[in-house]
């Protein structure tokens, strides 16, 4: 601009030889350029906004609409799958211990570390010869007490006829009819039948049984050797006693509620083969986990039927496993990609074309999918990661199937 004002000047002295410009019509000219220059610039710049960047195509619709996914979602039924993992335990570990002493003379082969044995199946055998004998020393005991009280019920019976002769319509006395003697009897007999069950019961002690199913998991007991009575000889858990305890978070465990017999899948890659078993939640361990502060549910194995008890026999303490809880089943919620979620609660709504914010009620947040309610149905959400996304930005969508109707787990 400063090069026009020279110009103009120069113009103006050339056309008067030998007269200088007047300053107060060189000034005029300089305010008169500047002005003119600011109104060329609002005129160019009005121009430009009259032009608009966003062409329009024949359908009105914007042409720099982005093109996004989106999905239409509808009100259905869904049931709530919480996930966990954990290993399984037993419940205790029993100690091998027998009630009576003697030497060892038979060992069963199952009874070695890692043997697996049935319900009453006997594990080891104890020389039974002199509990044999003492039942029959206590056998003839019995025998001699029967005897001595049908004597003495005779006597007594005797006793009595003889006092109805002598005292005709008055009772006999106690003494005369015997019958303390007969109740001394009556108890010797007692007392020696005890004795009996007792030594057959010492009999049956040394054939060593379990009346349950399990498997061992320590021996030290072998042929010849003398055991003692009370002293443990190693340990064995019941198949009965497996459980797992699987840790769950605060948020996941109040979709369990109330614990009582909450049904559960297991599954676990075991020995090459994936296994699945069913069981069920039974409880909640009395206190949080000191570091994670989660809650431990402890789920016990299905054995009820023949089938079970085969598909369980292989699992053992350790084995790590997955389990699914199957909670309750909620009514007219809107299964949404979690993707499609942000952080505040918002997803983007798209009607008539355009982008629509709304915030509706988080039911429960998977790792895939999102159960809310606040929406109606046929309400088409968007699903890409649109940056710079404002409210009632223009965009183009092509129709996305709605999520399969699987239940949301927990995350």
């Amino acid at each position: 601009m400063r090069r026009i004002i020279d110009a103009l000047e120069t113009k103006l002295s050339s056309g008067a030889p030998g007269k200088e410009p007047h300053p107060e019509n060189v000034g005029r000219l300089q305010l008169g350029l500047i002005v003119l220059f600011i109104l060329g610039a609002i005129v160019l710049s009005s121009l430009l906004a009259s032009t608009s960047r966003t062409p329009k195509t024949v359908g009105g619709e914007d042409e720099l609409a982005p093109l996004v996914a989106a999905v239409t979602v509808e009100p259905e039924t869904r049931r709530i799958r919480v996930e966990g993992s954990g290993a399984v335990r037993s419940q205790v570990d029993i100690q091998v211990v027998p009630q009576v002493q003697g030497r060892v003379s038979w060992v069963n082969p199952s009874m070695r570390a890692g043997g697996a044995f049935e319900k009453d199946e006997v594990l080891f055998r104890i020389e039974a010869r002199d509990y044999e004998l003492e039942v029959d020393r206590l056998r003839s005991q019995v025998a001699s007490a029967k005897t001595s009280l049908q004597l003495e019920l005779a006597e007594g019976q005797a006793a009595a006829r003889e006092w109805d002769e002598i005292n005709p319509g008055e009772p006999a006395p106690d003494l005369v009819a015997r019958r303390p003697q007969i109740r001394d009897k009556r108890a010797a007999l007692t007392s020696a039948e005890a004795q009996l069950a007792t030594a057959q019961l010492n009999l049956d002690r040394t054939a060593y049984a379990l009346p349950f199913d399990g498997r061992v998991v320590t021996s030290k007991i072998e042929r010849g050797q003398f055991l003692s009575p009370g002293q443990s000889y190693g340990e064995v858990y019941s198949l009965d006693g497996l459980e797992v305890a699987v840790p769950i978070a605060d948020r996941d465990l109040k979709w369990l509620q109330p614990l009582e017999n909450i049904d559960a899948v297991i599954r676990t890659t075991y020995l090459g083969l994936e296994q699945s078993f069913n069981g069920t939640a039974t409880r909640v361990a009395a206190e949080l986990d000191a570091q994670t502060r989660f809650a431990t549910v402890i789920v016990s194995l299905d054995r009820s039927s023949e089938t079970a008890q085969a598909a369980t026999t292989s699992l053992v303490p350790g084995v790590f496993v997955s389990v699914t809880f199957l909670g309750p089943e909620l009514e007219n919620v809107y299964a949404v990609p979690t993707a499609a979620v942000q952080e505040n609660g918002r997803v983007w709504l798209i009607v008539d074309g355009r982008l629509k914010a709304a915030r509706p009620e988080i039911v429960r947040t998977g790792p895939s999918l999102t159960l809310v309610r606040g929406l109606a149905p046929g309400t088409e959400i968007l699903t890409s990661n649109l940056p710079g996304a404002l409210e009632g930005m223009a965009v183009r969508t092509g129709n996305t199937a709605p999520p399969s109707a699987g239940p949301v787990t927990g995350g």
